[in-house]
């Protein structure tokens, strides 16, 4: 061991006892020389900086139990859709970003469950998967209202870029949850997956030409479109089975018929009309014979000549309108309407109020085929008069004597209040 200290070069380097310990002391700076040091040297001093104690004492903080669920449900809901680990991995990323968000830290654990999901489908719709909201609220007992509000407010909060997916691939994934394979049902009911994906997607084209599709839930109208295209494809055998035998003969998802059998009923019946006004104009068909129950023995021929047939529809609707307008009003009974309509809507044609009627020549009444804001009129809105109750109203003695029970009353209600207690 040399002599000279390493720190400042001196040679006075002597021996110390420290307690029970020896050590190598300098005498000019005073640090130890000797090995096995016990504290520190000047020159690691000077390098050294100060750490709080806070953070030399302080342990990983622990994830909640809202965020460890909602860790555990998205997982599974992962599992079961058979995502990616790289798209499960995008989805608990961005759903413990959501999680820490000032805008979702005091919500209840279901909308946190849900905005787990609304994280999943934004991952889905970023890889151009046909995932439905709806399945997602399915399999979380959500309502499609609220599952929706979260998904905004998810996008809003985080500025996120949604990505809209192809209505086609949206409606492949849709079929293929119908069991119409001929190894799952009876031959008659059996048809090709790829045929009824090409026939409901022919009359989904047919539906957004004609306003049918525009501003609705897809749902509906995938469902009432594949049910006509499977009658359609065999027609005189499956006229006879309605929509819900249909659901319940292709085993369909209760989500998909269940909660909206009145929405999905109305759309069947607006497509149904399309196709029976088209039908009308195939030269080789009577009009008075084509009706609702029976139209479906031509969809194939209509969606065949369906440009054709729109523009003669159009055509014909056009000289209807013409010659009802020039027998029923001469001119001077439409000035006379015009000056009345004039004094019942102050406003435009167009911008008419609620409940204002219309006059004969509007523009919705010269077209066949409206969006269904146009068709449908609004609903007046009613403004009930409040109601002007105090409770400092003076009571006629007249009224008062009518809440006074008799005698009589008083006795048949006990014996009523007795029979009723023994019971």
């Amino acid at each position: 061991m040399s002599k000279n200290c390493p720190e400042c070069g001196s040679s006075r380097v002597v021996e110390d006892d420290l307690y029970s310990q020896k050590q190598w002391v300098c005498e000019d700076c005073g640090s130890v020389v000797s090995e096995g040091l016990l504290t520190t040297t000047l020159s690691e001093e000077s390098h050294s900086r100060a750490v709080p104690f806070f953070t030399s004492t302080a342990a990983f903080k622990k994830p909640c139990r809202n965020l460890v669920s909602g860790f555990s449900r998205l997982r599974a809901l992962c599992r079961i859709f058979r995502l990616s680990s790289s798209m499960e991995d995008a989805s608990a990323n961005l759903f413990e970003r959501a999680y820490n968000h000032p805008n979702f830290l005091h919500i209840s654990l279901s909308k946190k469950q849900i905005l787990a999901g609304c994280c999943m489908f934004h991952i889905c719709r970023q890889n151009s998967w046909p995932v439905f909201m709806g399945t997602i609220g399915y399999l979380l007992d959500a309502d499609n209202y609220q599952m929706g509000t979260i998904y905004q407010e998810l996008t809003k909060s985080l500025n996120l870029q949604t990505t809209q997916v192809c209505i086609t691939r949206m409606l492949e994934s849709f079929c293929y949850d119908f069991k119409l394979a001929p190894d799952e049902v009876e031959e008659v009911f059996s048809v090709a997956q790829q045929r009824l994906v090409d026939q409901t997607s022919a009359l989904l084209e047919l539906a957004a030409d004609t306003w049918i599709l525009t501003g609705r839930r897809p749902f509906p109208l995938f469902l009432a479109a594949v049910y006509v295209a499977w009658q359609s494809l065999n027609p005189l055998a499956r006229m006879k089975y309605s929509l819900m035998k249909f659901c319940k003969i292709a085993k369909a998802p209760e989500q998909l018929w269940c909660k909206s059998k009145d929405t999905i009923n109305k759309r069947l019946n607006e497509l149904l009309e399309v196709l029976c006004k088209l039908g009308r104009e195939l030269p080789w068909v009577r009009p008075t014979d084509i009706q609702m129950n029976t139209v479906t023995t031509l969809v194939e021929d209509i969606l065949k000549h369906r440009k054709a047939l729109l523009i003669l529809a159009v055509k014909h609707y056009e000289k209807q309108l013409e010659e009802t307008q020039t027998s029923q009003y001469s001119e001077s009974e439409l000035s006379d309407s015009k000056s009345t309509v004039q004094t019942q809507c102050k406003s435009p044609p167009d911008e008419e109020d609620e409940g204002c009627e219309l006059p004969p020549d509007h523009w919705g009444k010269r077209h066949l085929f409206l969006p269904p804001c146009v068709r449908s009129q609004k609903r007046q809105k009613i403004n009930e008069a409040p109601l002007e109750v105090t409770g400092d109203e003076d009571i006629s003695d007249s009224e008062i004597e009518s809440y006074i029970r008799s005698e009589e009353e008083i006795k048949l209600f006990a014996k009523a209040r007795k029979k009723i207690c023994k019971y």
